[in-house]
């Protein structure tokens, strides 16, 4: 809150006689606290204010209408990259320069006329220098047109190549969770990682032809980071294991489920698209930038632009006019210690802005926004970037109106088709959950709108050893499709589930001990008994990989160190 009266008695004499010259007014002979309150008064009298705003230059009312659409306060670097700065004059300066009669800029023209004041405080992740108006200037001020914003992205036609991966992210996850859950995926971490590094092998996130996306390696780094900062697999008993959050995720709406991916990208605070850009050097190498306030800026800044293509460089002007602190929101230009990969030299003050800020925003609508089906890019016949446009999906999330979810509703037909191949045909839309179910036991093939998965013997053998019966998949079948399996499918489940199961095979550790002694000895206790498996002969017994470690451990507790031979646990 910014009091006009407590404002006006911290001016100086000069400031406050400037001042009542601009508005016209008589200062009393008298204190500056009285001068302070009497020039108040002139400024809050009926028609004065109506009359100093007709007055403005056209730039100077577009600036105060600035300020008023944000609230009435506004950070002081962002309002003076826009509008100009705010010469500091002492008292002889005032008096020779009179710059409410000669304002250097817009700006200028608000302050010395006490129409805006300069300040502390805090606006979002902003903390410092402010300009805000009044409390009972803006209380009185007239109906303002908001400022005109003069797009320089304006709308161009579509362009030569167009570049949209659409959900291919979002189903990409899909992909990984259904590896996970299918394969024993050990977690990995590399000495020196830190805590916030996923544990998830990248090798299995590269899954070849069954990704939708690319696979180039950042967009496959990212695609891990998603899955682990959604939480959507954990580690248990030594392997990756998806979550229950993640069928939480899947059985989302289509647009909830995506707009949760684009909310674990835009507040991860250690996903860092400045280290990623080749002509960028951060001086201090792993220290890392929040980018978070920035990719929040950001996304804000593009809900203004709707569905249409725009020019990327009309886009960034934009940005570098209305935004121009997304990324350093202190307007601080000069601590960041990045360099010139090509020259080594150093990229700081607002000069380099195109350089830092500019390349960024660039690189955040190529990569990052495309890659998550937020934004499509436009190319030109060379593949060079030239437009952009938000997605019919993009638009929803970042207007917050969410479109229908495709999900089928009740009465109407079931989404899902089996032919005499036992080819399942499913619709993409509004059917993940589903299509995660049918992974456990059919093969992907292929989709667009359409995702299609074959049953074979193999893929039933498959699920069955994850603990998934043909008599479940036939229920599930009928379920999905209404009861429509063809004869020839439901045959063979049963065929197959009679042959599954008449002999097993295991993993398994084998514990072999110098005597009959020791073997009681070592089955004697509690504790061990319940982790060793069957025995082979007095000296011998079973125990499964999975409790491998924990036999080895309580061995060694007891004084039995036992010698590591070909597949035993540890044997490095």
């Amino acid at each position: 809150m910014k009091d006009l009266y407590r404002c006006l008695d911290a001016y100086s004499p000069e400031m406050l006689e400037g001042l009542a010259r601009a508005w016209h007014a008589e200062l009393p002979r008298a204190e500056s606290h009285d001068q302070a309150t009497s020039l108040a008064e002139a400024m809050l009298a009926p028609g004065a204010l109506d009359a100093l705003i007709s007055a403005l230059s056209p730039a100077a009312r577009e600036a105060l209408a600035a300020v008023v659409a944000e609230g009435g306060t506004v950070p002081g670097h962002r309002f003076a990259l826009r509008h100009g700065p705010i010469r500091r004059l002492g008292p002889s300066r005032l008096a020779r320069e009179e710059p409410w009669v000669r304002p250097a800029n817009a700006a200028e023209e608000l302050y010395y006329r006490g129409l805006i004041v300069r300040t502390y405080g805090t606006i979002d992740e902003h903390y410092g220098e402010v300009f805000a108006v009044p409390d009972q200037i803006l209380a009185r001020l007239p109906p303002m047109e908001p400022p005109s914003e003069r797009l320089a992205g304006h709308e161009v036609p579509l362009p030569a190549r167009v570049r949209s991966d659409g959900a291919a992210m979002i189903e990409d996850i899909l992909a990984v969770l259904a590896h996970i859950r299918q394969q024993h995926v050990a977690p990995q971490r590399d000495a020196g990682d830190s805590p916030h590094v996923p544990p998830i092998p990248i090798a299995h996130v590269d899954l070849g032809s069954r990704l939708l996306g690319e696979r180039e390696p950042d967009r496959l780094d990212l695609l891990r980071c998603l899955v682990w900062r959604l939480k959507l697999v954990h580690e248990s008993r030594g392997a990756l294991r998806p979550t229950p959050r993640a069928r939480a995720w899947l059985r989302l709406d289509d647009v909830r489920r995506h707009h949760a991916v684009v909310l674990a990208w835009r507040d991860d605070p250690h996903w860092d698209e400045l280290e990623r850009m080749p002509a960028i050097r951060q001086e201090d190498p792993g220290r890392g930038y929040n980018l978070v306030p920035a990719r929040r800026a950001l996304l804000e800044f593009l809900a203004r632009y709707g569905g249409a293509w725009r020019a990327l460089d009309g886009v960034i002007a934009d940005l570098k006019r209305d935004r121009s602190d997304y990324l350093r929101l202190d307007g601080d230009y000069d601590s960041w210690h990045l360099r010139d990969t090509a020259t080594g030299a150093y990229l700081s003050g607002f000069e380099a802005w195109d350089r830092v800020e500019g390349a960024l925003a660039s690189f955040l609508f190529t990569h990052s926004l495309r890659q998550l089906g937020v934004v499509e890019i436009g190319e030109d016949a060379e593949g060079q970037p030239t437009a952009m446009r938000l997605t019919t999906l993009g638009e929803a999330l970042l207007t917050k109106r969410h479109t229908p979810d495709g999900t089928p509703q009740d009465g109407q037909a079931p989404p899902a088709t089996i032919d005499d191949d036992m080819v399942i045909a499913i619709p993409v839309a509004g059917t993940m959950y589903e299509r995660y179910q049918l992974e456990r036991f059919a093969n992907w093939l292929g989709q667009d709108g359409v995702a299609r998965y074959a049953i074979t013997e193999d893929s039933i053998w498959r699920s069955y050893n994850t603990g998934v019966k043909t008599d479940q998949i036939d229920h599930f079948l009928r379920r999905t499709t209404g009861d429509r399996i063809p004869d020839v499918l439901a045959r063979n489940l049963l065929a197959w589930g009679g042959r599954f199961g008449r002999a097993t095979m295991r993993h398994a550790v084998l514990l072999q001990t110098v005597d009959e002694a020791t073997m009681k000895q070592i089955r004697s206790r509690p504790e061990l008994r319940r982790l060793l498996g069957e025995l082979m002969g007095p000296t011998t017994c079973l125990v499964e990989v999975r409790h491998a470690d924990a036999v080895l451990e309580r061995l060694k507790a007891m004084g039995i160190w036992p010698r590591l031979v070909g597949g035993g646990p540890r044997d490095d």
